[in-house]
C-alpha cells in the first residue's frame, strides 16, 4: 500500500479535482483505490454527484468498519465521503492519546493499492494526521504568489513533522491551472522548477471542462478524456504536462521508480 496526500494550505488549487481525476485514473488502471475526504466541505462525494455523508465521521469517531462507511464509486473505486461531521473529527482526535497516527492506524488496517487522502486548506489537527499517515504528498499549486506560499508553508510543516521521526519517500508540486499564454504563469512555472526542479511535476492546463465536469458528477476520464487538461497542450511533436502525465508520474512513484 502507498498512501498519497494532496495538500495545499491555500485553498482553490485543483486540489479535489486533482485527487478525484488521478483516483479513477488509477482505479481505471486495476489498482484498488481509496479516496478519503478530509475536509468538512465534503466536496469528493459531490465531485462524484453524491450526497455528502458523515462516513469519515463512523470510522473515526464510531468505530465502524472500512466496509460499512465506504461508498463504491466505480470499479476498483472507493470513497470515504465527508460532511460538517468532519469537524467533530478534529475534536475527537484532539482528545485522544496517540492522536497523530489514529488516521494511519485506520488506513493500514485496510487493504487496498492506493488511498488517495483529500486535506482540508486549513493547519489543524486532522491535517497534520493526513500528512502524518502518507508517504508522498502532492502539493497541487495555481502559478502565483500566493498559492506558491502555500507550498512552502506545507514543506515546512512536513520537514516539522520529519524532525520527529516520519519519513516520506518524497513530495512533488503540482502546477495547475497553467496557461501559456499569460506570461505570469511562465514566470511563476520557471521561478518552480528552478527552486524545486525534479519534484515539479507537469502543469495541468486551465480548461474549463473541468467545471462542467463537476457539475455532471462525473470524472475528466469520462466527461472530456481528450480534453486539454488530461492531454495537455501540444506543440506539433510532443505534449505538455495533463492528467495523463501525471499519472504517469504517480505510476513510477507506485512502482518505486521515483
Amino acid at each position: 500500500m502507498i498512501i498519497f496526500a494532496f495538500a495545499n494550505q491555500k485553498g482553490g488549487v485543483g486540489k479535489t479535482t486533482t485527487a478525484v481525476t488521478l483516483a479513477d485514473g488509477l482505479a481505471r488502471l486495476k489498482h484498488r483505490t481509496l479516496l478519503v475526504d478530509l475536509d468538512p466541505q465534503g466536496h469528493l462525494a459531490l465531485s462524484f454527484g453524491l450526497e455528502k455523508s458523515p462516513g469519515l465521521y463512523r470510522w473515526v469517531c464510531l468505530g465502524e468498519s472500512i466496509d460499512a462507511v465506504k461508498v463504491e464509486i466505480r470499479p476498483n473505486l472507493h470513497l470515504v465521503p465527508g460532511d460538517k461531521q468532519t469537524e467533530k473529527v478534529k475534536r475527537q482526535i484532539t482528545l485522544a492519546d496517540f492522536r497523530e497516527t489514529i488516521l494511519a492506524d485506520l488506513i493500514h488496517e485496510t487493504d487496498y493499492d492506493v488511498v488517495l487522502l483529500d486535506l482540508a486548506p486549513s493547519l489543524d489537527v486532522l491535517h497534520l494526521n493526513g500528512l502524518i499517515a502518507s508517504d508522498w504528498v502532492v502539493i497541487p499549486t495555481r502559478p502565483d504568489a500566493l498559492a506558491v506560499d502555500g507550498v512552502k508553508e506545507i514543506l515546512t510543516t512536513m520537514a516539522e513533522i520529519a524532525r520527529s521521526g516520519h519519513r516520506y519517500r518524497g513530495y512533488s508540486i503540482l502546477p495547475t491551472f497553467f496557461d501559456r499564454t499569460t506570461r505570469e504563469t511562465f514566470l511563476q512555472f520557471q521561478d518552480l522548477a528552478k527552486t524545486f526542479g525534479e519534484h515539479v511535476w507537469p502543469p495541468i492546463p486551465q480548461d474549463t471542462r473541468v467545471r462542467e465536469t463537476a457539475a455532471y458528477g462525473k470524472t475528466l476520464w469520462e466527461y472530456a478524456p481528450h480534453s486539454t487538461s488530461i492531454e495537455g497542450y501540444s506543440d506539433g511533436h510532443q505534449r505538455l504536462g495533463g492528467y495523463r502525465q501525471v499519472l504517469g508520474r504517480m505510476l513510477e512513484v507506485i512502482n518505486g521508480r521515483a
